[in-house]
């Protein structure tokens, strides 16, 4: 069966400069980037991401067209959640470089997290490009059609992974179900529909925004039952569901983490956060056989993502088997992961809490 994944964000590695300078000048600037940049990675690890910014703009200052470091300077902001200046950022990457996978990937992730479906399907249009034999890039681009509103070119979208991957029944079950959405439509005008659409799209919004702001004020609860009112007017809004089964596992919420987490899977089988988030909140509940085979899941999705392979590894070590632990530990730090956390583990053997 074709599956979609999530884009996760990944360590890109630093790739050597060239410089048009004067060679004295080329070699002392290139010697404080690379001290500049690793510095910045560093921090970036410790998640000093204001060290990590300063450094990387500090070589912007020298090489104002480095992709690399506007790259790094969009995953900064974009983990702190400034999304209008990692926006920013990586549209100049993508400007300077415009045959990087990894940083249309962070665009399209961006664009996800915003909620704005569209500029989502331009991003995955380059993966695309880029990566034509990959039908994961095309099914996400029909489903941000289709959270979109735009239901004729889901299906147009989906109608191409036929042509160029084949039938399959959950292609079947998609197509049939934006077939089903629009019959299912007001039959009154369409200027009349495009205004209800628009109040609902609004409202919509509104709740989402609120539920933002809360949850950067630090009130979970609060930000969670707007999620959770989103959800009741509109089960397919996507980002509802990430972002409200994100707070419950804050909230150490696990049992009702795992029935939103069901509840998602049902709408959206392809997302691997979603079978990672129910892995996280079966493991925390005890229940790790079921943890391990959506762990599982979630890799099938994302196979060298490397937050579920320490998780794949840490629900391993508690059913016993630690040697094939340990081994998924490393592969996870290979994968980029580099917290703290994951390095204790593999320097003690262990699993920590």
């Amino acid at each position: 069966m074709m599956k979609c994944k999530v884009f996760l964000l990944v360590l890109l590695g630093y790739c050597p400069l060239v410089f048009a300078q004067k060679p004295a000048a080329s070699k002392v600037d290139t010697a404080m980037i690379k001290v500049l940049f690793f510095a910045g990675l560093r921090d970036k690890l410790n998640e000093d991401y204001s060290k990590a910014n300063e450094s990387f703009n500090k070589i912007l200052s020298l090489d104002p067209n480095n992709a690399a470091v506007h790259y790094e300077v969009a995953v900064v902001n974009y983990r702190q959640n400034n999304l209008y200046e990692a926006e920013m950022a990586i549209k100049r990457a993508t400007a300077i470089e415009a045959n990087n996978t990894w940083y249309w990937m962070l665009m399209a992730e961006l664009y996800k997290r915003k909620g704005d479906m569209l500029a989502m399907t331009g991003a995955l249009n380059q993966l695309i490009r880029l990566s034509p034999e990959k039908p994961e890039y095309y099914f996400d681009r029909s489903n941000a059609y289709l959270l979109a509103g735009k239901t004729a070119e889901a299906m147009k979208s989906y109608d191409e992974v036929e042509k160029r991957f084949g039938a399959s029944d959950e292609l079947t079950r998609l197509k049939r179900r934006v077939s089903l959405g629009g019959r299912e439509e007001s039959p009154s005008s369409e200027a009349t529909g495009d205004i209800k659409q628009a109040k609902e799209v609004t409202g919509e919004e509104q709740k989402m925004l609120l539920a933002e702001s809360l949850y950067k004020k630090g009130d979970l609860q609060g930000a969670l039952t707007q999620f959770k009112a989103v959800l009741e007017n509109n089960e397919r809004s996507y980002k509802a569901w990430e972002q409200a089964l994100n707070i419950q596992l804050l909230l150490k919420q696990y049992k009702d983490a795992i029935k939103m987490a069901d509840a998602a899977l049902s709408i959206y089988p392809n997302q691997a956060i979603l079978y990672y988030f129910m892995a996280l909140a079966l493991q925390q509940d005890q229940q790790n056989d079921l943890a391990l085979r959506n762990a599982k899941s979630a890799l099938e999705l994302d196979a060298e993502n490397g937050v579920y392979l320490e998780l794949y590894g840490d629900i391993l070590f508690l059913k016993g088997d630690k040697e094939l632990a340990l081994v998924q530990w490393k592969k996870a730090k290979a994968a980029g992961n580099g917290s703290e956390k994951l390095n204790k583990k593999i320097n003690e053997r262990k699993y920590l809490e």
